[in-house]
């Protein structure tokens, strides 16, 4: 009424093929105090609908004003209602332009207001010498100018007593509020026709970038909450944020977009990020099996921790996604308290997770690698339920995910600096240890630095090239072993040659390291390399085919 604009509506026209997909609602006409209820819609399937996906409240608001009813508490004692039903009136005689003011730059500016209040549905307002109510709905009944014409006359003849200044407020107020109900075009919309979902939300999400910042996140984590029954998704998912956090060092991994994901995944459905794959129908099955869900993604963390694949280790976090569901397929309709993992099973899947991440097989295209081992591990489960690290790692490796150690991938593992994210994961592939976390284990240089000194290389007789290939070789994997804190506090305390010597065979064995003493000097430095390489070559060609924690056959297979 007053000419100011009150920005543009996002319009969706839905088709009627993606009815179902969705939970519409009809506007709210009738809104109760401290309530809001939407009746859902009941849509017709020869034609399409228009969904309001901005400017909900603006739209209410008008609604209820124009057509609806406002209902309120009773605050007086005494009447037999707990709430009042009022509607919206404007008083005609009250002139909008109130008193000119100058604004700093001395411009004239005037306070511009119309006289609107609801009024209680059962006793209507009194009209006196300064106040003539009209009741706003009727307006809707009023099409065009030549009933516009009758309605002023009819009110000018009902009210005789005005005077002449009195009739022009009456006939420019009512011509203003039948002109912007029915002429003018003050609400302004965009109509978006696209029937792709994540095309509309991210429409959304920019048309309201200057606002309170909407995530895609936001958006679909409210779906979910206002369509789970009986759980609150937004609890639910906080404490296993939190959870996961802590036990696999993250700070900001494992969001709430990785838990409703991992929802998805789970259960078979298309886990991609994307608001068409949130309907009511997959959101029921999420919360139907969030505490298995949420329980396999516990004990996935958990596991990982014991492994000691955490914090800067843990390169890819969908790698405990992947474990999680194989947790999840493996124990669902047991109770929880019963859900387990036999050790041979752990041992199996922590060499697998070290191989993916070593590989970076998770990095790029990591929703086909998924895709794929969740179609793996479905079809294996017919066969066997132990985890099929040796399956995958075929199939995989065939469809183009290198997953086993050739040639090249056994040469970047043995040149792989000890000291970085992957270093010491990597290098606990080459032990059998079942129990990593019970005591700390440590990188262990075994040719000291102090040994590889140019200096000391040239003592004993090698050039400027060779020492240059020695040194290359000083802080890479094939010159490093997992030590326990008392091996590594040993091994520091006693003078190199002393350590070599009292090595026994066992010792050399258990570090995959050459059981040739002559070996450990500075001079033949390089042959150490070498016969190391292949001791650490020959253990993970075998790594997913070692008997001892082979995938169980079955009577069928082995058939």
């Amino acid at each position: 009424m007053r000419g100011y604009p009150i920005n543009s509506f996002l319009f969706w026209e839905l088709q009627p093929e993606h009815f179902g997909d969705w939970d519409v609602y009809r506007f709210v006409r009738h809104f109760q105090q401290g309530s809001t209820h939407n009746d859902q819609a009941e849509l017709s399937n020869q034609h399409p609908a228009v969904l309001v996906l901005d400017g909900q409240q603006r739209l209410t608001s008008l609604l209820i004003g124009l057509t609806g009813i406002y209902r309120v508490k009773n605050g007086k004692k005494g009447r037999g209602s707990a709430f009042i039903d009022q509607e919206l009136y404007l008083n005609l005689l009250e002139n909008p332009h109130g008193f000119a003011e100058s604004d700093e730059n001395e411009a004239v500016v005037r306070d511009i207001h119309y006289g609107f209040k609801f009024v209680d549905l059962e006793r209507h307002p009194k009209n006196n010498s300064v106040a003539i109510w009209f009741r706003l709905s009727d307006i809707l009944r009023v099409t065009d100018s030549a009933q516009l014409a009758a309605t002023i006359e009819r009110e000018l003849n009902l009210h005789p007593k005005l005077d002449d200044a009195q009739k022009i407020i009456l006939r420019n107020n009512l011509t203003r509020l039948h002109q912007v109900v029915w002429n003018e075009d003050c609400v302004a919309y965009y109509m978006e026709k696209d029937q792709s979902y994540d095309k509309v939300l991210d429409i959304f999400i920019r048309a309201n970038d200057g606002g309170t910042k909407l995530s895609k996140s936001d958006l679909l984590m409210s779906m979910v909450t206002l369509r789970w029954e009986r759980l609150n998704a937004r609890d639910e998912t906080e404490v296993l944020t939190y959870h996961l956090r802590e036990v696999l060092e993250q700070d900001k991994a494992f969001d709430r977009d990785y838990l409703l994901r991992s929802g998805l995944f789970f259960n078979d459905l298309d886990f991609g990020f994307q608001i068409r794959n949130f309907t009511p129908h997959n959101i029921a099955i999420i919360e139907s099996r969030w505490q298995e869900s949420s329980h396999a993604l516990r004990m996935s963390a958990d596991l990982f921790r014991r492994i000691r694949v955490t914090g800067s280790h843990l390169t890819a976090m969908n790698a405990v996604m992947l474990i999680g569901y194989y947790i999840f397929k493996k124990n669902r309709g047991k109770p929880l308290e019963e859900w387990l993992i036999a050790a041979e099973d752990e041992e199996r899947i922590r060499r697998w997770v070290i191989a993916i991440l070593f590989h970076g097989v998770l990095g790029g295209a990591a929703n086909m690698t998924m895709e794929l081992y969740r179609k793996i591990l479905n079809e294996r489960f017919v066969l066997s339920k132990t985890f099929p690290s040796h399956t995958l790692t075929e199939r995989m490796t065939k469809r183009g995910h290198l997953m086993d150690f050739n040639v090249d991938a056994i040469a970047r593992f043995c040149a792989m600096e000890a000291k970085t994210r992957l270093g010491q994961p990597s290098l606990s592939l080459l032990y059998d240890r079942v129990d990593w976390i019970s005591e700390s284990y440590q990188l262990v240089q075994i040719m000291p630095s102090y040994r590889l000194l140019d200096e000391r290389l040239k003592a004993v007789g090698l050039d400027d090239v060779e020492i240059t290939v020695v040194k290359s070789w000083e802080g890479r994997l094939a010159n490093y072993v997992l030590m326990s804190t008392e091996e590594a506090r040993e091994y520091y305390q006693m003078d190199f040659e002393d350590w070599v010597a009292t090595r026994t065979v066992d010792d050399f064995a258990y570090h995959l390291l050459p059981n040739n003493p002559n070996l450990y000097n500075e001079l033949y430095f390089s042959d150490f390399i070498t016969a190391r390489r292949s001791l650490i070559a020959e253990r993970l060609y075998n790594i997913f085919t070692d008997p001892k924690f082979g995938e169980i056959k079955t009577k069928q297979e082995i058939a």
